[in-house]
């Protein structure tokens, strides 16, 4: 049995390598394998590609600009005065690896951002193109969170929504691949392995989040919280250890895992001589003066941390997960361990429905008056969440109107001037917090 796996382009204004690695497509490598398949992988996000060798520049935590082509822009975005892009491998590159790949039995296209979805339906037109036989079952964030219009809309054979871990098998059985599912396939790694080269590593220590952000749908993405067995997150570390010196901690809520401390204990004494980097948003509540020494002593790199907003009543209001003393509390434990507070960033997000730019303005003098550099994020409509209701939008909206760009500075801020003191306050602010 032959499976071919596919992670797609981004389709969008503007992208980033920050340390993304299509898990999901990568764990369900690791079960296929577990049953006896053959494994093909084209990932077009990959810029240490074998089959696409054009330099891209890397910083020293692993991460860079993809290499892109400006395409034609969705109806939707016709007005939008910037370009639109696809990024990474060359779509004459993907044509020409997929020439050389054995014909599959069957093939995996996973998704992510929803609003991404044109470059996944661009790979499953070229894919039915290629292989026309094998059925083509589409996984990943935009087939969970917008089932419908994936069923409807992708080219598909089949949307299996939810985590692969559950999910796979059952499809599996039912296609007469396999006779019987196996057990414990809900701790299984990732399977990195596929890339022949790295330029950074991810894991994934826990799954799921006790929290209920109310612009956040990790709740249906991973249901509940799971810890992952020790044996396999510290198998992780050891194996990326070999092949690359950047780590990257994926988790939604990393300080709410319970082994995390004998985690980095472990790095410590094995002296995996790591970078290490928290991609996703630290809760500032679980920061205390032992993890804070633990982490800088296993070499993590950069922190940020989970602030969102300064607004007291709206912190209240979207889950409570942080407060403005306990994100003081947290920078200086960081900064006493030693921790630089310009390496300190605080994640803000701009956009949420009814939020005012004044709030933003506050929110980032708030950081820079404490020395740490706010990251803004502009808001994104998640479907199934509370901020996704307020926006108006349902089932039926295309999901390109969730795109973070678009929504933000075209729906929710469409004067210009927003855009442009905005980008002025974050260069005229100083360190101090001081507007000079």
């Amino acid at each position: 049995m032959r499976a071919l796996l596919v992670n797609p382009w981004i389709y969008d204004f503007k992208a980033f390598d920050f340390w993304n690695k299509p898990l999901g497509l990568l764990t369900v490598s690791s079960i296929l394998k577990k049953y006896g398949f053959t494994v093909d992988f084209i990932d077009c996000m990959d810029r240490a590609s074998p089959y696409f060798k054009t330099p891209t520049r890397t910083d020293g935590f692993g991460r860079g600009k993809y290499v892109s082509e400006e395409v034609e822009k969705p109806a939707l975005f016709k007005k939008i005065p910037r370009r639109y892009k696809r990024y990474g491998m060359p779509r004459g590159v993907f044509i020409e690896v997929l020439k050389k790949v054995t014909p599959p039995d069957i093939v995996f296209v996973t998704s992510s951002m929803t609003y991404w979805y044109p470059g996944v339906f661009e790979a499953i037109r070229i894919l039915k193109e290629k292989f026309p036989k094998p059925k083509i079952v589409l996984g990943g964030i935009y087939a969970t969170l917008c089932a419908n219009h994936a069923v409807k809309y992708s080219g598909a054979d089949r949307v299996i929504p939810g985590p692969a871990e559950t999910k796979l098998p059952e499809y599996l059985k039912g296609e007469g691949f396999i006779s019987k599912p196996l057990t414990g396939l809900e701790d299984i790694a990732p399977d990195f392995t596929l890339y022949p080269d790295l330029n950074y590593g991810v894991v994934l220590p826990s799954k799921g989040c006790p929290f209920s952000c109310t612009y956040c749908a990790t709740y249906l993405l991973s249901p509940g919280f799971k810890i992952s067995p020790w044996p396999t997150v510290d198998g992780q570390l050891r194996y990326f250890s070999h092949r690359t010196k950047n780590i990257a901690f994926f988790d939604d809520a990393l300080l709410c895992n319970k082994g995390f401390p004998e985690l980095l204990k472990t790095a410590i004494k094995n002296n995996y001589n790591l970078q290490l980097h928290s991609s996703n948003g630290l809760h500032c509540r679980f920061i205390d003066a032992g993890i804070a020494e633990l982490m800088f002593r296993a070499g993590f790199k950069t922190v940020y941390l989970s602030l969102e907003t300064t607004n007291p009543q709206a912190q209240k209001a979207t889950g409570g997960k942080v407060f403005n003393a306990e994100f003081i509390r947290a920078v200086d434990i960081l900064d006493k361990t030693g921790f630089s507070r310009k390496a300190i960033r605080a994640y803000l997000l701009f956009g949420l429905p009814g939020q005012k730019p004044e709030e933003i303005h506050r929110a980032i003098k708030f950081c820079r008056g404490l020395g740490v550099n706010p990251h803004l994020c502009e808001f994104s409509p998640i479907p199934h969440t509370v901020e996704y209701e307020k926006t108006g939008f349902g089932d039926k909206t295309d999901p390109l109107n969730h795109n973070n760009y678009f929504y933000t500075w075209h729906l929710a801020y469409p004067d210009p001037a927003v855009y442009r003191k905005m980008k002025a306050l974050l260069k005229e602010i100083d360190i101090t917090g001081r507007e000079i």
